[in-house]
Formats: C-alpha cells, structure tokens, sequence
C-alpha cells in the first residue's frame, strides 16, 4: 500500500511494507513499552524500527528505505510527516497506535508478570539463604 505526503511544494509517494511475522510480533510487543516510555533512546530506536518498514517511492520506480534519520528528515521534512507515516505504518500492520495499549487485562496481566518475576527473583535469594542456615544449624 502506499500513501501520499507532502514536503513542502513536493507530493511523495510512501510504499508501506508488512512486517514479516517475528518483526511483527516484536513490534506490537513493544508498542506498549514505547507508547509508556520516556527514555528517548528507546522511543528513536523504535520509530526507526516501525519506519524502516516505509520507503519513498523514486520516479525510476525504486524504493528508498527511511532507515536513518538523514533520510527521514530529507524525505519527510517534519515532524507531522514522521508523525504520519509511522501510525500508517502501524496501521497496516495491524496495530491501532490510539488502542493497541487499551488492552482490559494488560495491567492486571503485567501485575502478574511483575509478581512471577519478584517471586522468582526472590526465591533464587532465599534458596541459598535456607542451606546456608540449615548448613549453620547443623554444625
């Protein structure tokens, strides 16, 4: 599918690609974190991931990857333009970016996550505690 954008006086043509299968599971996996986050690192490192998958349609019909950000500012000129193509992006490949982290259970689902996690964090420090103190006990 492609879509247009305009850079200044200049229509362009964005071909979006779908996301091979794992890419894919990746990505809407971690659309979560990003739509949560505040590290900026992780944010660019992700919208470069979610662009890559968009590429500017040359007259001699070639396609050219925004895989860096030279290329995205030069070929989509703002921050709308980046805005733009990156939902679209998303959206063809089955991830809503206004509902993909209103999930029902997500939160109840990561409180579980965060408790397996602590329990067995926990229990791989009580563990060696316990025979270190039954160890003692029997000396």
């Amino acid at each position: 599918m492609n879509i247009e954008i305009i850079v200044g006086n200049v229509t362009r043509s964005i071909a979006i690609e779908k996301f091979p299968a794992m890419d894919g599971w990746d990505i809407q996996e971690q659309f979560i974190r990003f739509a949560a986050s505040q590290d900026k690192e992780f944010r660019r490192a992700y919208t470069l991931e979610v662009l890559s998958y968009a590429k500017v349609v040359q007259a001699d019909g070639g396609n050219l990857p925004l895989s860096t950000d030279a290329l995205i500012n030069n070929h989509l000129g703002s921050w709308e333009n980046v805005r733009t193509v990156f939902e679209e992006v998303l959206k063809q490949n089955g991830i809503d970016p206004k509902t993909h982290a209103d999930h029902p259970h997500y939160w109840s689902n990561a409180g579980n996550e965060m408790a397996t996690a602590f329990i067995a964090a926990a229990s791989s420090l009580i563990g060696p505690a316990l025979n270190m103190a039954s160890q003692n006990k029997a000396e």
